[in-house]
């Protein structure tokens, strides 16, 4: 067969269209959609950039915490060690917060203890007791009737055992033998136990030489010089602190404020203040030939401000109060110092300044107060950075929708295409045959005459 007119025809003008689509589709993908991919990847590093400063801010948040009026915990001001000396009482305090230093001695006369009964011996707890008319117990006032008549021990103590003051068990106390043990489940006097029988087989309850093993007392003590008789050995004072008597006898605390940490932490926040200097800088200011990962750099700069301003503000009652004075300061590139022998002498000579000027109070708040809780609303629902967050998420999302809008119609544009290109081929081909039929009669002509 003849080559095909302007250069296509048989199965080359199929394999030329085809070669031909792709590239066309690959030209126009290049300019259409590699810019949107650059975009998105683009936006995503500047939310792993985000991510990395919000977690540094997170770090900021956990070191400020200690300075906080509101601290869950105890803030780094009202901490106290203690040494203690005697082995009569233990000490512990949940919450550090209102104890202040000093001495407190303890002198345990008495423990508090619960009354214990036990019953005289039995041989077989499954026996069925006869006779045993109604037992009265009363437990600080409340009394309990249980008729024993018919029952076994076992079925007595079970019934017995429904309530709360009462704590019965059957022991056994040898090879052969058992005794029914009843007790007040708190002790002192004013939950003393009594217990009486009315039927002529008793229980042995009654017995007080014999029987009634411990008798309720309260705990006796002198604190500081104060006389207590309380029902339990576990006695909390209204200053927080918590004393376990253990046995009688002497026993003291002394407590002094722990201020070992005060200028390590403070010298620790400025260094992470200033790697977060560091760390936003080197997202938002790029340099000659890279440029900045994050582009919009205001939601950071207003950050910033924030914490400055919180930084370089006047705290106490009367404005009199500034980090200033105790040998933090800032440097032209906008770095904190601390001078730790400044910061030292500060807290042995000027301790409650120090206090007033991190912590605060609830009418004057602090500087590590009022910190805490812009460097907590950042992240909050509305915060600065989850506002940053939402709409660099938002924004990849839209590049996502975009992308993929683009790609269909590329995709149907070239299909279209090559449909158009197939029917063309048909065409040519026809128009090829046709022309080589024609050309066949002219050679066969020609050669005729």
């Amino acid at each position: 067969m003849a080559d095909g007119i302007l250069g296509l025809g048989s199965s080359g003008s199929v394999d030329l269209s085809s070669e031909l689509i792709t590239k066309l589709k690959t030209a126009e993908s290049t300019s259409v959609l590699d810019p949107i991919t650059t975009d998105k990847e683009d936006t995503q590093a500047e939310l792993d950039a985000l991510a990395e400063i919000q977690t540094m801010v997170s770090e900021l948040l956990d070191l400020v915490d200690d300075f906080d009026l509101y601290t869950s915990g105890t803030n780094i001001f009202d901490e106290i060690t203690a040494t203690t000396s005697g082995s009569s009482v233990s000490f512990d305090a949940a919450d550090t917060s209102k104890l202040n230093p000093g001495t407190i001695s303890v002198n345990v006369s008495q423990l508090a203890q619960k009354d214990v009964y036990q019953s005289n011996t039995i041989s077989d707890i499954t026996s069925t007791i006869t006779n045993g008319g109604t037992l009265s117990i009363t437990v600080g006032g409340t009394a309990y009737d249980f008729d024993t008549t018919g029952k076994s021990y076992e079925d007595l103590v079970e019934e017995m055992s429904y309530y709360s003051k009462l704590d019965v068990n059957l022991e056994k106390i040898n090879d052969t033998s058992y005794r029914m043990i009843v007790k007040g489940t708190e002790s002192g006097t004013a939950n003393a136990v009594t217990i009486s029988q009315s039927g002529t087989t008793k229980l042995g309850f009654e017995d007080e030489d014999n029987n009634h093993v411990l008798k309720a007392q309260n705990m006796k003590a002198k604190i500081d010089g104060v006389d207590y008789d309380v029902s339990s050995n576990k006695l909390t004072m209204e200053n927080g602190l918590i004393i376990q008597a253990v046995s009688t006898g002497d026993s003291s605390i002394n407590m002094e404020r722990d201020t070992s940490t005060i200028v390590t932490r403070i010298s620790d926040i400025a260094t992470k203040y200033n790697d977060l200097v560091d760390l936003i800088d080197s997202y938002t200011l790029g340099d000659e030939d890279t440029a900045a990962t994050i582009s919009d750099s205001s939601t950071l700069k207003s950050m910033m401000s924030g914490i400055k301003e919180i930084l370089f503000d006047s705290y106490g009652l009367n404005n009199e109060e500034s980090m200033f004075k105790y040998g933090i300061s800032f440097d032209s590139d906008g770095y904190m110092n601390v001078n730790t022998t400044t910061l030292t002498t500060a807290v042995t000579d000027n301790y409650d300044d120090l206090r007033e000027l991190f912590v605060g109070y609830a009418e004057k708040e602090g500087l590590g107060t009022r910190l805490k809780t812009y460097l907590d609303s950042l992240d909050s629902s509305t915060g600065l950075l989850t506002t940053y967050e939402d709409r660099l998420n938002t924004y990849i999302d839209t590049l996502s929708d975009d992308y993929d809008t683009a790609s269909e119609k590329l995709d149907e544009k070239y299909t279209a295409m090559a449909t158009q290109f197939a029917a063309y081929t048909v065409l040519i081909t026809q128009m090829e045959n046709a022309f080589a039929s024609l050309k066949l009669l002219i050679d066969t002509s020609t050669s005729d005459s």
